[in-house]
């Protein structure tokens, strides 16, 4: 429909130029001609974005939630992506009829450090109140270590060691775990996890220890957009190269981790069939939250996205409820279908 509004818009702006042009002189044509061009290819008198696409979870369901991530969906590396500030705000003035929660594999900082770095790129209180709004796979981390008794050889940075995981034993580790670490990932650092992992999986199959993993990935994504704009290299390939030279599976806390998205949804206290999930990752948002039940998952074009990722080909058939080309569209189309209290639009 939005293309059909579109046309008939921009075919009537253009009889209209033309009926005008006849009385006019040569000259005053050439000019009207230049300015018909740049309205109709330059300023598009109506946008895409200002008609809301359609959007249907599944079952029909209404939407009472939104999960929205963070890095390359609100910004690329020190900088907000256009409009994602508003758009925020956006969102928190629907906050009587939409939950929403940030979720975020970032495992290069801290929690405190993310939230300072959010705050200077603009998001203020009324776009991200408090890190209560915001979901990382990091915390969950350190919960499962704490739960399971893990003691791990960290392949972390030291600003995540030092303020997300006090409290953790880390002497005489019993596991391995893997964030995304560029200052660690060096051959000896590598080598010692590698060790580590060879010896433990000989203790295991030697003695009953249980089914508690050896190496722990916070997340396993293979790369990120990078404050340079270009991908960079993500943990997912450290992590494969330790499961098969030292023969283990890693365990993942974070997207796409069923028992992450669970854990978002119950913070919420709403049905996953009433939730929507906004990403630019095609796997660990779009597959991720798809398969751990959610109702619906718009994929944005902006971050890790590449051509192509909204057909399948990286996610097993699974495909986005929507793709849309930022968080802006996302949100436009998300508050237009809590205002009217449906999920579909026309």
């Amino acid at each position: 429909m939005a293309s059909r509004v579109r046309a008939t818009g921009n075919n009537f702006i253009l009889a209209s130029l033309l009926a005008t042009l006849s009385y006019l002189p040569f000259q005053l044509v050439a000019q009207f001609t230049l300015i018909v061009c740049v309205l109709l290819f330059v300023v598009d008198p109506f946008p895409t974005s200002r008609l809301a696409p359609k959007l249907i979870l599944a079952n029909n369901k209404a939407i009472k939630a939104a999960l929205i991530d963070i890095s390359g969906t609100l910004h690329i590396g020190d900088e907000a992506i256009p409009g994602a500030v508003d758009a925020c705000r956006k969102l928190f003035q629907y906050n009587h009829q939409l939950k929403v929660v940030f979720l975020t594999n970032t495992s290069k900082v801290s929690s405190e450090t993310l939230l300072h770095q959010l705050r200077d790129m603009g998001f203020d209180e009324s776009c991200i109140p408090d890190r209560d709004a915001i979901l990382t796979s990091v915390n969950a981390t350190r919960q499962y270590l704490v739960t399971n008794e893990l003691r791990p050889y960290c392949l972390v940075e030291d600003d995540l060691v030092e303020k997300d995981f006090q409290g953790v034993e880390m002497n005489d580790p019993n596991c391995v775990l893997v964030g995304l670490a560029p200052s660690k990932f060096s051959y000896d650092k590598l080598n010692g996890a590698f060790r580590l992992l060879s010896k433990l999986k000989g203790e295991l199959e030697h003695a009953d220890c249980g089914d508690k993993p050896s190496l722990i990935a916070i997340h396993r994504a293979k790369h990120y957009r990078d404050s340079d704009h270009q991908l960079s290299l993500g943990p997912g390939g450290f992590i494969t190269l330790l499961e098969q030279t030292a023969g283990v599976t890693a365990h993942v806390v974070g997207k796409p981790s069923h028992a992450f998205y669970h854990a978002a949804v119950s913070s919420l206290g709403v049905d996953p069939a009433n939730v929507v999930m906004v990403g630019d990752d095609v796997v660990g948002d779009i597959k991720g939250s798809l398969e751990a039940g959610l109702g619906g998952a718009i994929l944005v074009q902006t971050g890790k996205y590449t051509d192509g990722d909204e057909l399948g080909n990286k996610t097993d058939g699974v495909l986005p409820t929507l793709t849309l080309r930022s968080i802006v569209e996302a949100v436009d189309c998300i508050c237009f279908c809590v205002e009217k209290g449906t999920t579909s639009t026309t």
